[in-house]
């Protein structure tokens, strides 16, 4: 099934009912040996289609990822830190919220860039990310190369959490919030839900940009002098701005386009042919979670000052 129909936002009420009513009707629809936990592996051996290219793949960019931080680290953010003659602890999270900065800048450039310029028009029409779903379905190169980047780069976030970044009071949350991002990754592309999960990424990485880059205006008002009324300035802009993109993209537009069309829509359009619908979107409801978490701890200004 295709088509170009213009996308109708729903209400939030409507947009809970319809996916708990589908949620519903796709459960007592399916057939009661899926509904059981022991044929789920017998499922993903058989539509499963993770390669061991994939897999050696998203090793090599992982350990890439880490090398490139330690190198950048070494080389880069650590020399412009000493020469910014930041305090002690503030000179150890700037490299950390640059080298973030760094690649989300990238990651979420080329997600816009395939969601705006190529033929994917899956923001402006959630529902074209269920036309003619098949799990046979071959991931585009173009889709492909932003899911082995991202993939790799979170199981990098893993380590980096546990043994490279600034303990936080929210690293727990941080690393819980990393593997249940690997976890959709690797299954949204081993069954074919990639083109829901490049609007999840999209949707994702622009809020990571702005809190980083707000990370290190605060960092840098430590200096005290005119870099105090600067950074002051800077970081009331971008508090500003992390709340309205977290709440747009986040609240917004993530519940309302991806939850709405993995919810709702994907069923509406492939009733018969969809598979593991209600484990992804367990996972997807999971960050939904954790995005309302952290925008209600984050709301305090203070707490850029803490992080």
């Amino acid at each position: 099934m295709s088509g170009g129909n213009e996308f109708e936002y729903p209400s939030y009420v409507t947009f809970i009912k319809s996916v708990y009513g589908t949620s519903v009707k796709s459960w007592q629809a399916l057939d009661s040996k899926f509904k059981n936990p022991s044929e789920w592996w017998n499922m993903m051996l058989k539509y499963g289609q993770l390669t061991l290219t994939d897999f050696i793949l998203v090793v090599f960019l992982a350990a890439l990822w880490t090398f490139l931080r330690s190198f950048l680290t070494k080389t880069v953010f650590k020399p412009i830190v000493r020469m910014s003659d930041l305090k002690c602890r503030e000179a150890l999270k700037a490299p950390e919220s640059a080298w973030k900065l760094l690649f989300y800048l990238t990651a979420w450039s080329y997600s816009a860039y395939l969601l705006f310029f190529t033929e994917y028009n899956f923001f402006h029409d959630p529902a074209s990310c269920f036309y003619d779903w098949n799990v046979n379905n071959k991931v585009p190169k173009q889709i492909y190369i932003a899911y082995v980047t991202q993939f790799s780069f979170y199981i990098h976030s893993i380590y980096a959490t546990l043994y490279v970044d600034v303990w936080r009071k929210d690293s727990i949350v941080m690393l819980v919030h990393h593997i249940v991002t690997s976890l959709l990754i690797g299954f949204s592309y081993t069954f074919k839900y990639t083109n829901v999960g490049m609007l999840v990424l999209f949707l994702h990485d622009c809020t990571d940009i702005v809190l980083e880059m707000t990370k290190l205006t605060v960092y840098y008002k430590t200096k005290g002098g005119r870099w105090k009324t600067i950074g002051d300035f800077l970081s009331t802009v971008g508090f500003i701005c992390f709340g309205m993109t977290w709440f747009l993209f986040r609240l917004y537009w993530f519940p309302l386009k991806a939850l709405y069309s993995a919810g709702h829509l994907s069923y509406v359009l492939n009733p018969e042919t969809l598979i593991f619908y209600h484990l992804f979107n367990g996972l997807l409801w999971t960050l939904l979670i954790m995005n309302i978490y952290w925008f209600s701890v984050s709301l305090p200004p203070a707490l850029f000052i803490h992080s």
